[in-house]
């Protein structure tokens, strides 16, 4: 699942979270549910669920008589999906702090198991993968969305070149992001398949989002990319914030591309 460390820089983005959710989070998560597919009654476990983009249009689906587990490790996103879900009068939906790596379950599998945004964050992604997809009944569907290889550029490169304006110093990659195991149609579809999963389809979803100085700052504090600041004292980040947003005009970059690749298979 995703590290301890990588729960606490989603706890403290869960404000900048929610103020992405529904320009970002929220129709990639819809997106999702409509490729994974729930029916009324199913039972479905949302991995990496955050506030529950993707596990709320999954609860509309399965209806009263079904069941949609979501679970992560940012406590904070798991509370605004608990006030949500109490406020919808969503009783199905679940939200649970957990790791997907050891999650038990149910009895008899789930029909559905999706995950947004999370594969690639686990330790090892083909043990992780295989302990989700064991999860399902004969028959199940299995669900995951990751980033197109053309989305979300330059905008991590641009607050890298900002911290080191600011700092002197390169935030430091050890390796390839992760996310470039899976980050094409090709990749994404050998990797489901590795599983043992069958009838295996990737599909694209082009998503833009219009970047204006705050939209952009709200993707820096949250998502990932805020665990590049999380060392950083108040001052110094408000001045890398001045430097990314000077250095976004200078580019020219007012939108994100944020095409998603959305692969489904069945047990």
């Amino acid at each position: 699942m995703t590290t301890p460390d990588l729960g606490a820089v989603f706890d403290a983005a869960h404000a900048e979270f929610a103020v992405l959710s529904p320009l970002l989070w929220e129709p990639i998560g819809a997106e999702t549910t409509a490729r994974s597919a729930p029916r009324p009654g199913d039972r479905v476990l949302d991995v990496c669920c955050g506030a529950g983009s993707s596990a709320f249009p999954a609860a509309r689906a399965v209806g009263p008589t079904g069941r949609v587990d979501g679970i992560d490790l940012a406590d904070r996103l798991l509370d605004q999906g608990r006030a949500r879900a109490v406020a919808e009068g969503l009783d199905q939906l679940r939200f649970t702090a957990a790791d997907a790596t050891t999650w038990p379950g149910v009895d008899g599998g789930y029909d559905v198991v999706q995950c947004v945004f999370g594969v690639f964050f686990f330790p090892d992604m083909n043990i992780g993968g295989a302990h989700l997809v064991g999860l399902l009944r004969p028959g199940g569907r299995f669900t995951a969305t990751t980033w197109d290889r053309t989305a979300i550029a330059p905008v991590p490169e641009i607050l890298m070149d900002a911290i080191r304006d600011v700092t002197g110093e390169t935030p430091r990659r050890d390796g390839p992001a992760p996310t470039e195991r899976i980050n094409t149609p090709e990749l994404l579809t050998e990797w489901l398949t590795s599983l043992g999963l069958r009838d295996v389809e990737v599909t694209t979803y082009p998503h833009r989002m219009r970047l204006d100085d705050d939209a952009a700052w709200a993707l820096v504090m949250g998502a990932a990319m805020r665990a590049m600041l999380m060392k950083l004292d108040a001052e110094t980040v408000e001045r890398v914030r001045a430097r990314f947003t000077a250095l976004l005009a200078d580019r020219g970059v007012d939108e994100l591309n944020a095409t998603t690749l959305i692969g489904t298979g069945r047990t």
